[in-house]
C-alpha cells in the first residue's frame, strides 16, 4: 500500500510525495525509539497505549514538573499542578500525515498554543521534515511554559498571552530548567529510513492555528 500527499513547492506549484507502508512503519518505529532514549525518565515519561482503528500509534507523554491547567472552554484562571499529560496520535502514512495532539478537555494545558477544547496547536506540517520527535519536543517544552517554543503570533488561546508573558517576565517560566528534560550526553540520533532522504518540500508559509 502507498500513501500520498500533495504539497506546494517554492513556486506555488502542486507536488506529490509518496511513501510505502513498510517505509512509514519503519519511520514511525525509528522516531518512537528516538523518543524512548531522548528524555530523562525522571521528568518525562512516554507510554504507548492501545491504538484505535485508524491510528498507527497512540502515546501519552507526561512531564513531571510544575505546570498549569484550565478546566473548561470558559476557564481563564490557570491552576497549578505538579505535572501534565498529553495524548499524541500518529496515523497511517506517517510522516506524510500530520500528528494530532490533545489534552483532557477538563484538564488541559494553560498555554497560548492550546485551544480551549484541549487540542494542541501544531505548526504547519512539512512532509519528511516535521516528525513525531519535533512535535513531542515542542509539547514537553510547552508543558513547562518554556517561552522558546511559544508562538504569540499564532495563538490558539489569546486569553493566556498576558498571563504567560508575565510568568516569563517574573522568571517563573520555564518552571524547570529545560536541559533537565533530556538524558545527559545524548548519543547521535539514528538516521531515518531512506524514505526521508527524498527531496524535502520547501516550507510553507506559517498558518494561523
Amino acid at each position: 500500500m502507498t500513501y500520498s500527499v500533495t504539497y506546494q513547492d517554492e513556486t506555488g506549484a502542486s507536488r506529490m510525495a509518496s511513501i510505502s507502508e513498510n517505509d512509514y512503519l519503519e519511520a514511525l518505529e525509528n522516531d518512537y525509539l528516538d523518543l524512548q532514549r531522548r528524555y530523562n525518565a525522571r521528568y518525562v515519561t512516554i507510554q504507548k497505549i492501545h491504538a484505535e482503528p485508524g491510528e498507527a500509534l497512540h502515546l501519552v507523554v507526561t512531564v513531571n514538573a510544575p505546570s498549569h491547567y484550565l478546566t473548561s472552554l470558559n476557564d481563564k484562571a490557570p491552576k497549578e499542578c505538579r505535572g501534565m499529560s498529553v495524548h499524541i496520535i500518529c496515523y497511517p502514512g506517517y510522516p506524510l500525515k500530520s500528528v494530532y495532539a490533545y489534552y483532557a478537555p477538563d484538564h488541559f494545558l494553560a498555554s497560548p498554543n492550546v485551544f480551549r477544547s484541549g487540542v494542541a496547536c501544531i505548526d504547519n506540517w512539512i512532509p519528511f521534515t516535521s516528525s513525531l520527535t519535533t512535535v513531542v519536543d515542542k509539547l514537553v517544552h510547552d508543558m513547562i511554559h518554556d517561552p522558546v517554543v511559544t508562538r504569540y503570533d499564532s495563538m490558539a488561546n489569546g486569553d493566556m498571552e498576558q498571563w504567560h508573558k508575565s510568568g516569563v517576565a517574573s522568571r517563573q517560566f520555564p518552571t524547570l530548567p529545560p536541559k533537565l528534560l533530556y538524558v545527559p550526553d545524548l548519543p547521535p540520533r539514528r538516521p531515518r529510513h531512506a524514505a526521508a532522504s527524498r527531496p524535502v518540500p520547501p516550507p510553507l508559509p506559517p498558518r494561523k492555528c
